[in-house]
């Protein structure tokens, strides 16, 4: 998570996880013990900071803490697939003008057969937006409630809560034991066009936990100078994040398929960059996490600290001399 960047609920306001990291003991390729921080090791802690675990083994992360809570503004509004085209558009107009203490996120996917969820729309595609305040309670919602008066909702799962339940609210969307096949796509913005074509791609007929997950970024992420790390696309304002989830084997190619189109046909409003933390191992589009005078800076620490690729189960930057 850390390695690879790390978005979050508090990266608007505080920046993503690697932002934060002060220093890291990194076990090496020679099996030497190193501490990386702005100060020792500097290379090693840039590429640390984005690169993955392509440079070692880290033992340990000293962290930058911030005061959170414990109680925060935060959940969930459900609307109905047909209104998703209007109240995106408003959405889109509130989280991008909105503070860096909120941080919002929106899904399309089947909604589950519980109470807080009207029973005629039991089953079928939903819009539903997550937002999360991490100030003042009071603040938190005053700051949220033009969001809740969008619509309005068909459910409005939004209030005081311990920040961290709002951490865990998206834990049973991710079960043990399932397939899964995702991406990170980053957005230049939320288009008219964009939102058009996400909607028509609201999964339908596949598996229950298969949905579309977009997240706004921005704030403190986008304030952190390009070359201070190696995490590459901070200007990209939205992160796709389309992630197919079933149980059975026969339905591999169906899903896999469905992510695929969805990407091939967002790319008109794609960065060209991908998020590599959501991204599959497919080594062709590691560059793209970085973009290629970044990637080129990857590769020589490549070959300064690990020369013979022994870490290469991962988002694989390959040294100059490998095949």
């Amino acid at each position: 998570f850390t390695l690879g960047g790390g978005y979050g609920w508090l990266s608007p306001k505080y920046g993503l996880a690697c932002d934060n990291l002060i220093s890291a003991e990194v076990v090496t390729a020679d099996g030497g013990l190193l501490r990386a921080s702005e100060t020792e090791n500097a290379d090693l802690f840039w590429g640390l900071r984005g690169g993955g675990g392509n440079f070692g083994v880290v033992t340990s992360f000293e962290f930058r803490l911030h005061p959170v809570g414990p109680v925060v503004v935060g959940g969930m509004l459900m609307h109905p697939l047909e209104s998703a085209g209007e109240v995106l558009r408003a959405y889109r107009d509130y989280a991008d003008a909105g503070p860096d203490e909120v941080a919002t996120a929106f899904a399309l996917f089947p909604a589950p057969p519980e109470k807080f969820v009207p029973e005629h729309l039991h089953g079928k595609t939903v819009l539903g937006i997550i937002a999360c305040h991490c100030g003042e309670v009071e603040e938190g919602e005053r700051s949220v409630a033009p969001l809740r008066e969008i619509g309005p909702p068909a459910v409005d799962l939004i209030g005081p809560m311990p920040y961290t339940d709002l951490q865990a609210l998206l834990d049973p969307t991710a079960p043990p034991g399932w397939r899964w096949y995702n991406s990170g796509e980053h957005l230049r913005s939320l288009s008219d066009p964009a939102i058009d074509a996400l909607t028509s791609h609201a999964p339908q007929g596949l598996a229950p936990l298969t949905q579309i997950i977009v997240f706004r970024h921005g704030g403190a992420v986008s304030r952190v100078g390009d070359a201070e790390t190696a995490f590459g696309n901070r200007g990209a304002a939205y992160l796709l994040h389309p992630l197919a989830a079933w149980t059975e084997p026969e339905d591999d190619e169906r899903h896999i398929d469905w992510v695929r189109k969805l990407v091939r046909d967002m790319k008109p409003f794609n960065t060209g960059g991908v998020y590599l933390n959501f991204t599959p191992d497919e080594d062709e589009r590691v560059p793209d996490g970085y973009g290629a005078d970044k990637h080129a800076r990857l590769v020589a620490l490549k070959d300064k600290y690990d020369p013979n690729n022994l870490f290469r189960f991962n988002h694989n930057i390959r040294p100059a001399g490998s095949a």
